[in-house]
């Protein structure tokens, strides 16, 4: 199966079918780059990257080179997809060390500058030099081992000591309250979550809507009015479980039903947090 959005192409190989398809993959390439010409456009492939996407769990055989336009092109283990980095196991362990980095670059900055900051001054750095790498596409870590989250979770730690100046050492629970601020596991539920919410209210794309189905009982039931959707179980925990389609509803009918029942959008972004902050504190 190949499809294509505005930036990359996707192909979908089954194991054991790799040389057999490879072939289709050249001529697809080939037809893409003639189309390209047509429409006064330039496909550069110096610059063109292969992902084989496969579990870990599996033996599956490396795809082999792709050529085109006479230029061979090796299979990466690792390449960036609008901006996140993206293993050939969707384990984005790539993508967290790399936010990791980026983030305690800016938290190094900052604290350069600390001494001749008031908090409040100190506390806007923050927020938009360090919340906002955490919080980038962050929804695509659902399901990640604790101890990727773990490294998120420093960084924002020492952002917060940062931030009120307290000790090294000191119990950091107590600051975070203080100061309103989310666990970073709960950060990537509440933007999940958040986009379940536009999607039911048809406030989101449709390919994104498709993929929730609202709950509706055989027969009268009181889970009828509960608002609920339709829980999906894939077919591997590792990645299926991870997909959209099965978090979404899973985390939306765990909600109180106070805050499932809210219609309107900035009232539950606020019930939102506040459940959240509860749940996490």
């Amino acid at each position: 199966m190949i499809y294509a959005d505005d930036t990359q192409l996707y192909i979908s190989v089954k194991p054991g079918e790799e040389n057999i398809t490879i072939p289709k993959i050249e001529k697809c390439l080939q037809e893409i780059r003639l189309w390209m010409q047509d429409n006064f456009l330039f496909l550069n492939d110096s610059k063109m990257e292969i992902l084989h996407l496969s579990s870990h769990f599996r033996r599956v055989r490396e795809l082999p080179p792709i050529v085109v336009n006479n230029i061979q092109t090796n299979p990466s283990k690792v390449v960036r997809n609008l901006g996140v980095m993206m293993d050939n196991q969707l384990s984005l362990r790539n993508q967290v060390n790399t936010v990791c980095r980026k983030a305690s670059f800016a938290l190094r900055r900052i604290s350069k500058v600390r001494r001749f900051l008031n908090k409040s001054s100190t506390e806007i750095l923050v927020h938009a030099f360090i919340s906002s790498i955490l919080d980038n596409c962050n929804s695509l870590l659902i399901g990640i081992p604790n101890k990727d989250i773990a490294k998120l979770q420093r960084i924002q730690n020492s952002a917060a000591r940062l931030v009120s100046l307290c000790n090294k050492y000191d119990h950091i629970t107590h600051v975070l309250k203080e100061m309103h601020w989310l666990p970073i596991k709960y950060r990537i539920e509440f933007k999940i979550i958040m986009l379940t919410f536009k999607c039911i209210n048809g406030k989101s794309p449709k390919y994104l809507s498709d993929l929730i189905v609202q709950y509706t009982p055989a027969r009268s039931l009181r889970s009828a009015s509960q608002n609920l959707l339709v829980v999906k179980k894939g077919k591997t925990k590792t990645y299926g479980d991870r997909a959209f389609s099965c978090i979404a509803p899973s985390l939306w009918n765990s909600l109180p039903l106070s805050v499932r029942s809210e219609s309107d959008i900035h009232t539950f972004q606020t019930k939102l947090k506040t459940h959240l902050f509860c749940k996490s504190y």
